[in-house]
């Protein structure tokens, strides 16, 4: 644990930015310190080589992290977080089903099955007492030390350059779509590492124990899935690829199947049992949005748009609190647009196969696995070549399986992760109707692409096998049996108790107190107040609204260092998208200003008398929503224009 050391002080203290610009905005400060995690743990086997590439990896994803600490800003500009620290978008939902369960309540309506990352950051928040500068710091640590197994089984399986291929993929998606965020891809990635581990080892292994890894692998792979629904049809390629994988006779591969299929089942069942205890409305999922985007050409924003003239259309009786008549409308029109997508399908199929032919195109030349839409991305030139390289991983896989008996025995762990490859390559490809590329780019594949990154990892990888074997004899560190268990402990330790923790936390949270599933939190109620223009108190007492992070506007002269921010990276980073009516309200904020969030993701923004009285005095124009999720602003707050 002493190699974590430095990357928990670089989260700990403040930093110089021009010290983390180089890994947080460049393309070759990444591909430097994964070539130097890979070498290092080859030049240092003997003085603890597997440590130094545990800092390494570590210190370089606290580095996103303190980038977002430092300058209350994403190292992406990822649109899914506010000044460095706010969840935004989609990512403040899962936050306020996390405050409902807090309160002892069910999850008021969750489109989709996607209770496993609320359920997990209510535990966290409980611990940590809504500190998310606590909560990011942990997630950061955590992951680390995933990636590092990861990492650690396919440098002594296949080899340096893989591992490092692999890493470099793996860090740039962490810096993207990871690092700082509250989203379902966080938890998606961490199974999803720990399941790569576990199936590149089995690959490798004889005996019982590769049963065992085998199927712990496509167990976390599936808990990755239901974490961050997507790209489902991988599973059963998986266990399809189990009867090749296994020896012996017909009986002991199809016994092997049997056992692969209930290892998925099993996270399946505990998911299904989840979503049946902690979700209150249970609506279709919002899959449905996206199959109508496949079927008429459009988007995931034309299902939604098609979901509400449904739900208008057949709206009965509208219910008495606006709450409630907005989440019957949003699952009354999903329920609607399901039927209808179902419908188109039954009398056209062929728009299934036509919209999967458009999202396969919009995959190659988008080139999706490695390139979203976010500003800072990484050099075309690395994500074209990333491309070309899992290309490469693709043929070699098909050379490896089509040689068969004739290939050298150091090539054989590579022809067995061969089927690996085509699983996750033939996954993706077959769920692209549910999963549409154009809906989420790169971070919708997130619970698989870990597996994915083995192509372009073997693809280099195998390649230098090939060459180097006509010259010398190339051998892996095949004895090193202690350093890979610590690797795949690390990856059983990291994914099974996250499961764990999900499973109990659903009986812990609600229970059988239904006694409190008709209680409104007091930060509810004072919205539910505001919104009807009745508060029927002067102010507002914090600690009864049992207010939680703090961010506090400082004077420039103050280096920010969250959760104190300076008033020039305040407004260069005020968010944009729903809240830019709010701009110029953001913009004018002074110094001690403090942007507080309250349980189910309202924002309260205090002047400095209300700051440093714990308390917050609303305008007493400010009876509606401007914005959703709502942001309200003291009175004592001189603004112009509102």
């Amino acid at each position: 644990m002493a190699a974590l050391l430095p990357a928990v002080w670089v989260l700990s203290h403040p930093m110089p930015i021009a010290w983390l610009r180089p890994i947080c905005k460049d393309t070759w400060a990444i591909l430097a310190v994964c070539a130097m995690a890979g070498i290092l743990s080859l030049l240092c086997r003997r003085t603890g080589g597997t440590a130094w590439s545990l800092s390494l990896i570590a210190l370089t994803q606290a580095s996103f992290q303190a980038w977002c600490y430092n300058t209350g800003s994403h190292p992406a500009l990822n649109p899914f977080q506010m000044w460095g620290i706010l969840p935004a978008t989609d990512s403040h939902l899962y936050y306020s089903g996390a405050c409902e369960l807090l309160d002892g309540q069910q999850i008021t309506v969750m489109v989709g099955a996607r209770q496993p990352y609320p359920l997990l950051l209510a535990v966290l928040l409980k611990i940590f007492s809504h500190d998310l500068r606590a909560l990011t710091l942990v997630f950061t640590i955590v992951l680390a030390l995933a990636t590092w197994s990861a990492f650690e089984v396919i440098r002594r399986r296949l080899g340096g350059l893989a591992a490092a291929v692999f890493l470099v993929c793996v860090t740039f998606y962490v810096r993207i779509d990871s690092a700082g965020l509250f989203m379902t891809e966080q938890l998606a990635l961490l199974y999803s590492l720990c399941a790569v581990g576990m199936l590149v080892e089995s690959v490798a292994r004889e005996g019982n124990s590769k049963a065992w890894l085998y199927c712990g692998g496509l167990f976390f792979l599936a808990q990755a899935l239901n974490a961050r629904p997507a790209a489902y049809m991988t599973l059963p390629f998986l266990i399809l690829a189990s009867w090749q994988l296994f020896r012996g006779n017909l009986k002991a591969r199809g016994r092997m199947v049997i056992i692969s299929a209930i290892a998925v089942t099993i996270s399946l069942v505990l998911h299904n049992i989840t979503y049946h205890r902690v979700v209150a409305s249970r609506a279709p999922s919002n899959v449905w949005y996206c199959i109508y985007g496949v079927l008429n050409g459009g988007t995931w924003g034309d299902g939604l748009k098609r979901s509400k003239e449904l739900s208008q259309n057949e709206r009965g009786q509208v219910p008495p609190d606006w709450w409630q008549a907005m989440v019957s409308d949003r699952v009354q029109g999903l329920r609607l647009l399901r039927e209808e997508c179902l419908s188109e399908i039954r009398c056209h199929p062929g728009k299934l196969l036509s919209g999967w032919w458009r999202a396969a195109q919009f995959l190659w030349s988008k080139n999706t696995p490695f390139r979203a839409a976010y500003p800072q991305m990484p050099s075309v030139w690395f994500t074209e070549s990333a491309r070309w390289c899992t290309v490469l991983g693709f043929a070699l896989s098909l050379f490896f399986l089509l040689r068969g008996g004739r290939l050298a025995p150091k090539f054989k762990i590579y022809q067995a992760l061969s089927w690996l490859n085509l699983a996750a390559l033939l996954g993706m490809i077959a769920s692209l109707p549910f999963a549409p590329p154009w809906d989420g780019e790169t971070r919708i594949f997130a619970a698989t692409l870990p597996l994915f990154f083995l192509l372009p990892a073997s693809g280099v990888g195998g390649l230098y096998l090939l060459i180097v074997s006509r010259f010398h004899e190339v051998t892996f560190e095949s004895k090193a049996y202690f350093q890979r268990k610590i690797a795949i402990g690390a990856a059983t330790i990291i994914g099974g108790t996250l499961s764990l923790v999900i499973v109990s936390a659903s009986w812990y949270f609600v229970g059988t107190r239904s006694g409190t599933q008709n209680r409104w939190h007091p930060a509810t109620s004072m919205m539910r107040d505001l919104f009807a223009g009745r508060a029927s108190v002067g102010s507002f007492d914090l600690r009864s609204l049992q207010a939680g992070y703090h961010l506090r506007v400082t004077d420039d002269a103050q280096p920010t260092w969250l959760p104190n921010i300076s008033r020039k990276d305040f407004i260069q980073n005020v968010p944009r998208g729903a809240y830019s009516p709010l701009s110029p309200a953001f913009n004018q904020l002074p110094p001690g200003t403090e942007v507080v969030v309250l349980p189910y993701f309202v924002l309260l923004v205090l002047d400095r008398e209300d700051a440093e009285a714990q308390r917050f005095t609303p305008r007493p124009d400010q009876t509606g929503h401007v914005v959703w999720p709502p942001v309200y602003f003291s009175k004592g707050l001189n603004l112009q224009g509102r």
